[in-house]
């Protein structure tokens, strides 16, 4: 997601006064969602620019557990000054590195069973002809099972948060009298 909006505000007070109803991610590790403070958004910030992410609903422990956790998206903003206040630039999404290091996950897994599958064989054949069917067939089973496990954690992660960002965005407009630029 990229939007582009403008605010009345200056850059310097837009970014304070999104502090003033954002918490800091700061970790806590007694609180139930590991981070201090209970606002629904959390957030890390620079200069003029800020990274926000929602709360989890959920202690953390389990959080960390399920899908939601590993491919949770981020919203990342921009604050510029403009002719009549600030110009912000938000893109929003799971994290480039993350969805890389599924799909090297995913390459790496399959490749492994296919290649083991299919080196084996031959030996199975020649060794232990009774099973080399067996075998050969649980090797392409569990290929199918594995693969389809990975492609299906990022969509449980995606379910879990798809409206996250939509959440964030709505809760910027309400606080920060923004606009959207078309």
């Amino acid at each position: 997601m990229l939007k582009f909006f403008s605010s009345p505000l200056q850059p310097d007070e837009f970014v304070t006064q999104l502090k003033s109803f954002v918490d800091e991610e700061e970790i806590d590790c007694g609180s139930p969602t590991q981070f201090a403070g209970e606002r629904p958004v959390i957030g890390r910030f620079e200069t003029l620019r800020f990274t926000l992410h929602r709360r989890a609903g959920i202690h953390w422990i389990f959080w960390w557990l399920t899908p939601g956790q590993w491919f949770k998206p981020y919203l990342n903003g921009n604050v510029t000054a403009g002719d009549s206040g600030s110009r912000i630039a938000l893109t929003a999404g799971t994290p480039v590195a993350v969805k890389i290091l599924w799909v090297l996950i995913l390459l790496g897994v399959s490749g492994l069973i296919a290649t083991w599958t299919m080196f084996s064989y031959p030996y199975n054949l020649s060794h232990d002809p009774a099973h080399s069917a067996r075998n050969f067939l649980a090797g392409i089973v569990l290929l199918n099972l594995l693969s389809g496990v990975l492609v299906l954690l990022p969509i449980i992660g995606w379910l879990q948060t798809r409206f996250h960002i939509a959440d964030i965005v709505t809760e910027l407009q309400r606080h920060l009298d923004l606009k959207q630029i078309d």
